[in-house]
Formats: structure tokens, sequence, C-alpha cells
């Protein structure tokens, strides 16, 4: 009986372990920045919407890139690494009013989006594709 109950010990330690890297504390500024909508993002960091973590990796040479997970970290995009773009280029993610996110950089000239769609969501990549570009990004864009 006493293996049976070591066994659920460690079982629970190593779940509550495994759940408490997930939990958000708005305290805590290593977990990340709230972004609400119409917010622009410039910068490296982890930032979060909803149930969503936006995190944006820039390395020593200066590329970034940047990758879209759900609340338990189970990514729903990642841009390729092979194909990062350049800190020191025009780049923004956009959170919009309707709370798609918006991918622009001036590397590729190119405009992404990913729209939430329930537990996982759409990554359009294609321009025909994508819905009316926000007013705010087209500004950002042009200047």
């Amino acid at each position: 009986m006493g293996k049976i109950t070591l066994i659920i010990a460690l079982f629970l330690l190593v779940s509550c372990d495994k759940n408490s890297n997930f939990t958000r504390d708005s305290n805590d500024k290593k977990s990340g920045v709230f972004v609400k909508r119409n917010t622009f993002i410039n910068s490296p960091g982890l930032y979060y919407f909803k149930d969503i973590d936006i995190v944006v990796k820039e390395f020593k040479e200066g590329t970034i890139v940047y990758g879209i997970f759900d609340y338990y970290n189970n990514p729903l995009y990642q841009r390729n690494i092979n194909n990062s773009i350049s800190n020191h280029m025009k780049w923004t993610i956009y959170v919009d009013d309707k709370g798609e996110i918006w991918f622009y950089n001036a590397d590729y000239q190119e405009t992404n989006v990913f729209i939430g769609d329930g537990k996982k969501g759409i990554f359009i990549k294609d321009k025909n594709k994508l819905p009316p570009i926000p007013v705010e990004l087209s500004k950002f864009i042009k200047d």
C-alpha cells in the first residue's frame, strides 16, 4: 500500500508543478505583457491576449521569429526559424478590434493574419484570402 501512495503523491507533485508553469500572474513581470485590442507589438518579448500567448524572440544577430501558443503552450503557429525577419527592418504585430492578430514585415513585404477559431485558429498567408486590413495597420505600413 505504501508504494501506491508514493506513486500517487509523485504524480500529484509532478502534475501540480507542470500546471504551475502555465499560471499567469499579472503581478509577475516575467509572465509577459497583457495586450488589449488595437495594440501594436514592436519589440521582442512575451505577450498574451485572451487565452493566446504571442512570443517574439530576437537572436544575437538581430533576427526575429514569433509564435502563437494556446493557454497550455501548444503551438498554434510559429514562423519558420529559417525564414526569420530582421529587427532592423520595419515590422509589427497588431491585435485589431476584432481580436485578430496581424503580422507585417518589410523584409518580405508580408501581411498575414491569425484568426482565432475555437481552440485552434487559422493563419492566413495568401494576400488574396486576407480579410480587409485594419485602417491602423494600413497607416503603419504606409508610413
